[in-house]
């Protein structure tokens, strides 16, 4: 069995209700989908990059972790992502001694209910994480989202009814937000004892509608002082309740951590399918292929329909690159990297500073930010790269 290596897939769906003020994601507003379509061609791009581009025995491959992104996946009708799954748990090795596969979907309040939920659990979906952002009304209003408080408590009942993993986000150092504000909303929060949270200070990301407005003037973000001591709080908090981050903005019960993310922030290796959806993969002679689709919907439609894939770009990643991926997102876990493969391109003077100033924790090869370090992980990872 020692021969069997881990793989990942990410799927992408691209539509939306509306588009969120602050969402830079590859997401669309469209009305109309040709489901049988999409089903097709999801499949057929899939077995494109094993066949043609990878060139792998998929048998040879244990299917660690399926993620349903986009976009909101809960728009999706049930049926294209059953016949998806169906597909991977054929074309890839099963159990053969590890753990049961991950299979997330992402979902929003107003798109998700009873009876879907129970459709996609039978596809074998068994991890669903929601767009909740925030129980204040009027958060949600300045985030644009299209529920309110009540559709997100509703929401969350029904899903811990369903699935016994679930994980949801919230948005928080919004403009002018209150530390007692985030204190009781994230008390309510962790008052629901799920597994998992995603905690997310805003960012203002280029070409949104909120960039836009902090151009114009209009917009002040939430100063740096008070993000800093609301993601004290943040820690706080969850430390108190029993789930501790495991990585900058995501926290979980023991042993509930998001298994498919953790393949990003380790370098793992995973297939993306679907508009704008990215994919890595370490080849057999080393190196590493990323793999970028083309991101307009219709345009990936017409060319998977014609050539059988929607690829619009394939590089080898520089082992210089990779490296620097590593330590990017190996520092983001609060479990650190080995620093041993990426040792070429780290700055040993500032290591050492560093480490002299509580930011860093460095022992037996394993490098990790302190609770102080993380909140000037950028700072760090920029000064430790050569």
């Amino acid at each position: 069995m020692n021969d069997f290596k881990p793989i990942s897939i990410y799927l992408h769906w691209p539509y939306c209700q509306t588009k969120c003020p602050y969402c830079d994601f590859n997401s669309h507003i469209n009305n109309y989908v040709d489901d049988q379509n999409w089903d097709e061609c999801f499949i057929a791009e899939l077995d494109y990059i094993i066949n043609e581009v990878l060139k792998i025995n998929s048998k040879k491959r244990w299917l660690k972790s399926i993620f349903i992104g986009g976009g909101t996946p809960s728009l999706m009708k049930p049926k294209i992502l059953n016949k998806f799954i169906h597909y991977c748990k054929n074309k890839f090795a099963q159990n053969n001694g590890f753990s049961e596969t991950e299979i997330t979907i992402e979902a929003n309040p107003n798109s998700i209910n009873s009876n879907n939920l129970k459709e996609f659990k039978s596809t074998g979906v068994n991890r669903i994480s929601i767009g909740i952002q925030s129980f204040n009304d009027k958060i949600l209003s300045f985030l644009g989202r299209n529920h309110n408080s009540i559709d997100s408590k509703v929401a969350l009942e029904i899903a811990m009814q369903i699935f016994d993993n679930v994980s949801f986000d919230l948005i928080y150092a919004t403009p002018d937000q209150k530390i007692k504000e985030w204190y009781n909303s994230l008390s309510f929060a962790l008052g629901f004892n799920n597994s998992h949270l995603s905690l997310y200070q805003l960012t203002i990301e280029n070409g949104t509608k909120f960039k836009r407005r902090v151009n114009e003037g209009i917009l002040i973000p939430c100063s740096d002082n008070l993000a800093t001591k609301l993601y004290n709080i943040t820690t706080e908090l969850t430390d108190r309740a029993g789930m501790p981050s495991y990585e900058v903005s995501n926290y979980s019960k023991p042993n509930m951590e998001c298994q498919h993310n953790l393949v990003y922030w380790s370098g793992g290796d995973w297939i993306g399918v679907g508009p704008g959806a990215v994919g890595r993969f370490t080849l057999k002679n080393g190196k590493r292929l990323q793999i970028e689709m083309i991101k307009n919907p219709n345009s990936w439609l017409k060319n998977v329909n014609s050539i059988g894939n929607g690829i619009s770009k394939t590089y080898v990643e520089l082992k210089r690159d990779y490296m620097i991926e590593i330590l990017m997102m190996g520092l983001r876990k609060t479990k650190g990297i080995n620093i041993s493969y990426i040792d070429p391109i780290i700055n040993k003077d500032n290591l050492k500073r560093f480490s002299n100033q509580g930011l860093i924790d460095f022992s037996n090869d394993n490098l990790k930010t302190t609770p102080l370090g993380r909140l000037k992980l950028n700072t760090i990872i920029e000064s430790l790269i050569i």
